[in-house]
């Protein structure tokens, strides 16, 4: 639900906006969240206007795919925007100079709508922090913690550094496991059409023959040609079950259980689940070192980690571990007995806690396990080409196969 407030700032000064909340009891904790005094609330009814209905229904669509592939670009530019806040922010320039000279140079519309409107809340005396999480589909949990605890030891110019350094990071990491997985499926469809093709083109010209002999035909050609003769009849079908098939998987994985049973799978998938584990470890130990060393308290840093990771299963346990850490246990300990986290990693974590230095020690097992998924990646790719290459070859060869065995009969019978 959308709802209009009224509200002071600190200056004094009033402030008019729309928050999107479930109740208006969540509107009003997170206005006063953003650190405003609220004097006015009310729902908003958005209605349509009638000039809107009429606008063109193909520049309705153009501008929805526009929006989704901006959408789908952004966290590229919040690397950028972090690399260029931090060097004006080095150079002295203040925080909302800063941020218009930014705005600029952005040309993602979506995100330069965004920064424009966090722009604005600072100007209307909001802290850059509350201004950002306004947008927490785009600024992660992690990325608004440590902005506040730049601004509250008055070193944002450096977080904003240390940010850009893990944006680039993670984009540069996504980018090299998207591409490892391009080539292997690419071969994968091409594999797909292929067999269509065949079932759909070839097989039944090559049928019409097999039956005009009125011989019986081997099992696998029975099949073969039944398999063509659906595929002929039934071909607009595929696209509905695969978009179905899509729609539903996606309805399914936003379910409590939907998200569990596919992240437990996840942990469990055959030459896959190798470099996600490691993927996991990665991002636990990076970003849990990075909060540490910019001094987020290590109970909110497990809260922040534990959804970064991104799997329900290993969440939960990061959850248990920072209960026993609460309990008294020290941060090894509780992570040994949570069950996710190999032996080697533990070990260096109970150096780092001995050394006092476990924010360092954490960098460094990422950095560690940063190389290491580099390496899996490309053996993985190494691996997954001939063994896509073997299946196209049974699949195709079973069909040809399929076809020969006739025509071997009918010339063994003219011999």
């Amino acid at each position: 639900m959308i709802f209009h407030y009224q509200a002071l700032n600190k200056s004094g000064n009033t402030i008019s906006d729309f928050i999107d909340a479930a109740s208006e009891s969540s509107a009003r904790q997170k206005i006063r969240g953003l650190g405003f005094y609220l004097v006015k609330i009310q729902k908003h009814d958005i209605s349509i206007s009638t000039v809107v209905k009429k606008t063109s229904k193909i520049r309705t669509l153009a501008d929805t795919i526009s929006d989704v592939i901006s959408t789908r670009f952004i966290s590229k530019q919040v690397g950028l925007f972090s690399r260029q806040l931090a060097t004006l922010l080095n150079a002295g320039m203040q925080l909302p100079i800063a941020i218009s000279n930014i705005i600029e140079q952005i040309d993602n519309k979506h995100f330069k709508n965004i920064i424009t409107d966090v722009k604005g809340k600072i100007e209307e005396g909001s802290n850059f922090s509350n201004a950002l999480m306004r947008h927490n589909t785009v600024f992660s949990d992690m990325y608004v913690n440590m902005v506040r605890v730049g601004e509250n030891l008055g070193s944002l110019d450096h977080v904003m550094e240390r940010l850009a350094d893990m944006e680039e990071k993670n984009n540069v990491l996504k980018n090299k496991i998207q591409g490892a997985l391009y080539y292997p499926a690419f071969m994968f469809i091409f594999a797909i059409i292929v067999v269509i093709f065949l079932m759909v083109k070839v097989i039944p010209s090559i049928s019409v023959m097999f039956i005009e002999q009125k011989k019986e035909l081997p099992m696998p050609t029975q099949l073969i040609i039944f398999l063509s003769n659906l595929l002929s009849k039934f071909w607009f079908m595929i696209p509905i079950i695969v978009i179905s098939f899509i729609y539903f998987f996606k309805k399914y994985s936003k379910t409590i259980e939907g998200k569990r049973k596919i992240d437990e799978f996840k942990l469990n998938i055959p030459l896959i689940k190798n470099i996600y584990k490691k993927i996991i470890v990665y991002r636990f130990a990076q970003n849990l070192g990075i909060l540490l060393s910019n001094k987020v308290d290590i109970i909110r840093s497990f809260e922040i980690v534990g959804k970064i990771v991104d799997n329900s299963i290993i969440e939960e346990k990061i959850a248990e571990a920072e209960k026993k850490i609460k309990e008294g246990s020290s941060v090894s300990t509780a992570l040994a007995k949570s069950d996710f986290l190999p032996k080697m990693v533990l070990g260096m974590l109970s150096a780092g806690e001995a050394s006092d230095k476990l924010d360092q020690m954490m960098i460094n097992i990422g950095k560690v396990y940063e190389t290491e998924i580099e390496l899996t990646i490309n053996s993985l790719t190494s691996l997954l080409e001939p063994i896509i290459i073997i299946f196209m070859g049974i699949i195709i060869g079973t069909i040809v196969m399929a076809v020969m065995l006739p025509m071997m009969e009918m010339n063994l019978l003219v011999q």
